[in-house]
């Protein structure tokens, strides 16, 4: 083989999105290619490594032993090229490089969240640093966290996971509703756990209950989302309940097309986001930056271990 050039990376790097994906038609969403394309590329990689790496076909897709092989170094030396850039940009006193964010859907109308702020802070003195930033749901984040693909993420977990650090930041206050034209409307009195469950409920698709109503029964749900922006659609639809932050709910509140339910003491609840890394917190100079501005922003007091971190 030759010494390896660029187009062996970039032939590399869609080999890993490929075995990590389970398939050439799995990949093809996430490097927006058609599945000729990739094909295409894989057998490049393969003459110009001379080893077969995958077996497709009918029987479905698998890794050679070779193929093994090569996935393994390969991640490896894309952690050394990753390793490479962050000493170049500490080398660059943090003037240029890339961070990647992630963070949960429907943050930017909460008024206790700062995210903006700690953002303007950071690129008005770091202007040349990319932020790349990933919308996902909390055990996305989580996942990308610990496989070293996200950087930094702003959580709202239903349990702390091990090898990531959580610290806190903000709350945001959810309510259920309902639309203006449901049923449940026609109640006199506060709404009860058994008025609720009397319709269907549009509740967080999580492995684990985290709402009051999803705690209430385990056989209820008619639909499960871990979107705000799907459980609006849900709610707006006339045929479900669900929780919202209310800060979210506002705009259709205030349009006659959605209502907060009055239910009885208990059904609202008010989950925790926090500033989420991973424990091992291999973090660039950019990054710890970053971490530091939306700290500052959201003025955490008790942050003495995240200081001590970001300091090393």
């Amino acid at each position: 083989m030759k010494p390896i050039d660029d187009i062996d990376i970039r032939l590399l790097r869609l080999f890993l999105v490929i075995a990590d994906s389970g398939g050439f038609s799995a990949a093809q969403y996430q490097l927006n290619m058609h599945q000729s394309s990739i094909s295409k590329k894989m057998s490049d990689l393969e003459t110009r490594l001379g080893m077969t790496l995958c077996q497709r076909g009918r029987a479905g897709f698998s890794l050679t032993s070779d193929g093994l092989k090569v996935y393994e170094i390969s991640k490896e030396l894309f952690h050394h090229i990753h390793e490479f850039q962050d000493q170049i940009n500490d080398i660059r006193s943090v003037s240029s490089g890339s961070i990647n964010l992630g963070l949960t859907d429907n943050l930017a109308t909460n008024k206790n969240c700062h995210i903006q702020n700690a953002i303007s802070s950071f690129c008005r003195t770091y202007s040349k640093v990319n932020i790349n930033t990933k919308i996902y749901d909390t055990s996305l984040i989580e996942k990308n966290l610990l496989q070293n693909n996200i950087d930094i993420g702003v959580t709202s977990p239903e349990f702390f996971k091990s090898g990531l650090k959580y610290f806190y930041l903000f709350d945001e206050q959810q309510f259920l509703y309902c639309s203006s034209s449901h049923p449940v409307l026609s109640l006199k009195n506060k709404a009860t756990v058994d008025d609720i469950l009397s319709h269907p409920v549009v509740d967080r698709g999580l492995a684990h209950n985290v709402t009051p109503l999803s705690n209430a029964s385990d056989d209820l749900y008619k639909s499960k989302t871990t979107s705000m922006e799907a459980t609006a659609h849900m709610i707006l639809s006339g045929y479900f309940i669900g929780y919202l932050p209310e800060h979210y709910a506002r705009i259709w509140v205030e349009r006659g097309e959605m209502v907060k339910l009055n239910t009885v003491d208990g059904l609202e609840y008010k989950p925790n986001f926090y500033l989420t890394i991973n424990d091992k917190c291999d973090l660039s100079c950019a990054a710890k930056a970053l971490v530091t501005a939306i700290i500052d922003a959201h003025g955490v007091n008790n942050v003495s271990e995240l200081e001590k971190l970001i300091e090393s």
